[in-house]
């Protein structure tokens, strides 16, 4: 009797240790294609604008809360005007990387002699004390320039990730995952869309601002993972908002031309 009172007072003593070691092997990291003011007006109606599009994308992931978030398509003043009202985040420089300030920043910075028109950016976080990278990228449209930007950020990661710690690769690809710049990327990452044990994701990442005229499953904005990390879930985000139009009637509207896709993984 008194060994069993022991060892349950054993279990007690140290399950809450073991419980927040686990949980802090967790990531929820994503990608969102903001949409800029001078693209915006190019899809829809042209009443989608950022001040409306605004309170609705940071209403979006101050719910969700994912502790690491990339961004693409979007001015300096769209990201000040996001960051400042998103509930405890910060930017890393110069990155447009948002993570939220329960991680660290070790460093960050820009991967230089990217094909034109297209950019990547890193940062290296930590999350209770477990280093990772994380590469955002906005390649320019077209099969080949999203080739030779693959090719580019594959060799960048290998000289900025010396230590060969998890990393990840999130953004938008410029083509869909049927091209060679998709499968480029694919050597030492894993999509997280097709290793997920637990999908949500209806449509393809472009929307245009028109959910009904979006039927197709080609994707372009994409969350890979490092082949040491495990894929728990997959999603793309579909919150929308509604406006009142002429005759008294509503339109549900999109808070960009593209869905917010987001993972959910563990770090080795």
């Amino acid at each position: 009797m008194k060994k069993t009172i022991f060892t349950l007072f054993l279990l007690l003593l140290f399950a809450p240790c073991c419980t927040h070691q686990a949980e802090a092997q967790e990531l929820y990291i994503g990608s969102f294609y903001v949409t800029s003011i001078a693209e915006e007006s190019l899809y829809g109606d042209g009443k989608d604008k950022w001040a409306t599009r605004l309170p609705v994308i940071s209403e979006m992931f101050n719910f969700e809360q994912p502790d690491v978030l990339g961004l693409q398509s979007l001015t300096e003043t769209q990201l000040s005007q996001l960051s400042r009202r998103l509930t405890n985040y910060s930017v890393a420089p110069d990155s447009y990387i948002l993570y939220n300030k329960s991680l660290e920043l070790d460093t960050c910075g820009i991967v230089d002699e990217m094909p034109e028109g297209s950019t990547c950016t890193w940062a290296r976080l930590r999350k209770d004390g477990k280093a990772f990278y994380v590469f955002n990228i906005c390649f320019a449209t077209g099969a080949s320039v999203a080739t030779a930007s693959s090719a580019r950020v594959r060799t960048a990661m290998g000289e900025v990730n010396t230590e060969n710690l998890p990393s990840f690769i999130v953004g938008f690809l410029g083509v869909n995952e049927g091209k060679t710049a998709y499968t480029r990327l694919l050597s030492k990452h894993y999509d997280c869309f097709t290793r997920a044990a637990v999908v949500s994701a209806e449509y393809g990442t472009r929307n245009n601002f028109d959910l009904s005229a979006n039927h197709g499953t080609d994707r372009f904005d994409f969350v890979l993972a490092s082949k040491t990390v495990t894929v728990r879930s997959y999603g793309q985000l579909q919150y929308g908002y509604y406006t009142l139009e002429p005759g008294n009637t509503y339109k549900r509207r999109l808070p960009s031309t593209h869905f917010p896709v987001m993972a959910k993984v563990t770090l080795p």
